[in-house]
């Protein structure tokens, strides 16, 4: 058999058999690896491409929902601001200008009155009837509220709402404030760089609108990542997106589920570098190969080894890990492509990792004061405390508050308030011991929590210590002096519950009320 088809060929000599062969074998080898590389390139290329958009908008969702914690946090101070006072309106309307021209975000804020008609507006006439908005009837029953996209009717624009109910001095509903915020805000947070040039992450609403700025249509509830949004199952699979292009995509669900992240990239972009690859493979393996098939395997290590690195550091950063760097003596062999490719993946591993673990310390500690902040202690205190009540030892929670800081605002401004704060939690953390625990409460209210310290004598003592320390250091700046005075009440824990849910709520409810005797006393006391 062999015979024939020599003969057919024309292969008499040995040196015409061998050349035929080898020529043979080569390209059999040189196509086997080439589909080999293309292939297991391919599907790495979408694993690691599905992946970092996933990494992308898990930050993207990090920081969306950390603006509009941001965004209701600075609505709900704008409205303990008005609580409790009279209600003023040409005061409160320049307020309310000085509150937008300090907070960049928001395009107006407006007070609406109990009846339900705006009474001061920064930037519109007063006089507008909204007691049908969902935002009203949220305050009326003494919540906060955030809204869906609304289209303005003075701007024409789509906004979100931010609004939070007012009380006055009994603690009865006496209106709300709500701030306007334009989506345009949005766009500018999602216009972050993106994957190469065709990569974009956007954001949808529940019925499929767009929220980021697009020049194509609004609605994209008919699309397969929208599809899968609803489902809530992500996939490796290519689609065609609202540009009519084939690209790879992955969605998150805001906490709130009230939008969906979306992040895409198109298939040609991704495996543009792919194909180059190949082309260059190609070429060095027909060449290479050719002269030796030792060449060829060590070409194919040489290429295979930094796509290894690389998968290895996707996963490994895929499961919390942000350590993971490949060191540059493992891929100096490499070519100049990928050496830069991983790179490019040391230094996004070593941004992810500054990023996450500065959302981690903003998590926990007040960005103003740098001391614990309320909801640390909530969660952590809970635990100490648990800790106390196991063990059979004392624990007390102190409630303090700075006299007359309004004033304080009032004479000398925000800024210079914002200092004080700042000063009351130095004092405060130098009159503590290490094992205590104390955090910005809220507004000029600091909670702090002492274990194994019973309220009395120690807590009290503690908080007389603190009343003292404030007494003795008035906060000074240049030529200005502010004394300070602080209220405090102080309470431990008891068995019985008779607020909130937890042996912790009940003590700070208890502690609280303290404070209340301790201000209704003529304040610079403590309370037990």
């Amino acid at each position: 058999m062999f015979i024939a088809f020599y003969r057919a060929l024309g292969l008499h000599t040995l040196k015409q058999r061998l050349r035929f062969w080898v020529s043979f074998v080569v390209i059999l080898l040189s196509a086997s690896i080439i589909t080999g590389i293309y292939l297991a390139e391919a599907y790495y290329k979408q694993k690691e491409t599905n992946q970092q958009l996933q990494g992308s908008i898990s930050l993207q969702r990090l920081f969306i929902e950390r603006w509009m914690a941001e965004r209701s946090s600075q609505i709900r101070y704008l409205s303990a601001s008005i609580s409790g006072n009279a209600i003023a309106l040409p005061q409160l309307e320049r307020t309310l200008k000085t509150f937008v021209s300090t907070q960049d975000e928001f395009a107006a804020a407006v007070y609406v009155n109990p009846e339900g008609v705006t009474a001061a507006d920064s930037s519109s006439p007063a006089g507008v009837n909204v007691a049908d908005r969902d935002y009203y009837k949220a305050a009326r029953e003494g919540r906060e509220f955030t809204s869906d996209v609304l289209i303005g009717k003075t701007s024409g624009l789509p906004i979100v709402i931010f609004s939070a109910p007012v009380k006055d001095a009994s603690g009865r509903f006496n209106g709300l404030v709500f701030g306007s915020v334009q989506l345009t805000t949005i766009n500018r947070m999602m216009g972050t760089p993106q994957f190469g040039e065709t990569g974009e992450t956007y954001i949808l609403d529940r019925k499929g609108r767009f929220l980021s700025k697009s020049p194509y249509p609004e609605t994209y509830n008919s699309s397969e990542i929208f599809r899968q949004a609803l489902a809530g199952k992500n996939t490796d699979a290519t689609y065609t997106n609202y540009k009519g292009e084939v690209v790879y995509g992955q969605f998150q669900w805001t906490n709130d589920r009230r939008w969906v992240l979306v992040g895409e990239v198109s298939k040609k972009e991704v495996f543009a570098p792919v194909y180059q690859n190949m082309m260059l493979i190609s070429g060095i393996a027909f060449s290479i190969l050719l002269l030796s098939m030792s060449l060829i395997v060590a070409l194919t290590k040489r290429i295979e080894r930094p796509i290894r690195f690389l998968l290895v550091g996707t996963k490994i950063m895929r499961d919390g890990n942000y350590n993971y760097r490949i060191a540059k003596e493992e891929i100096d062999s490499a070519p100049v492509e990928l050496q830069q490719l991983c790179d490019t993946f040391n230094v996004t591993a070593q941004k992810l990792k500054s990023t996450i673990e500065m959302l981690e310390q903003s998590a926990v500690v007040d960005q103003l004061t740098e001391v614990y902040n309320r909801r640390f202690i909530m969660t952590e205190g809970a635990r100490m405390l648990e800790t106390c009540i196991r063990a059979e030892q004392p624990c007390s929670v102190i409630m303090m508050d700075i006299d007359f800081f309004k004033t304080v605002n009032d004479r000398y401004g925000h800024l210079v308030g914002d200092r004080v704060i700042i000063h009351a939690a130095s004092i405060l953390v130098s009159c503590i011991r290490a094992c205590d625990m104390v955090a910005r409460y809220g507004g000029e209210e600091f909670l702090i929590l002492a274990p194994n310290t019973a309220a009395s004598p120690g807590g009290v003592q503690l908080a007389e210590r603190i009343r003292l320390a404030f007494e003795s250091r008035p906060y000074t700046e240049d030529e200005v002096e502010i004394r300070l005075t602080v209220s405090l009440g102080v309470a431990d824990y008891r068995s019985n519950v008779d607020y909130g849910k937890t042996v912790l709520e009940d003590m700070i409810s208890r502690a609280d009320e303290a404070l209340y005797r301790a201000k209704n006393g003529g304040r610079n006391r403590v309370e037990l």
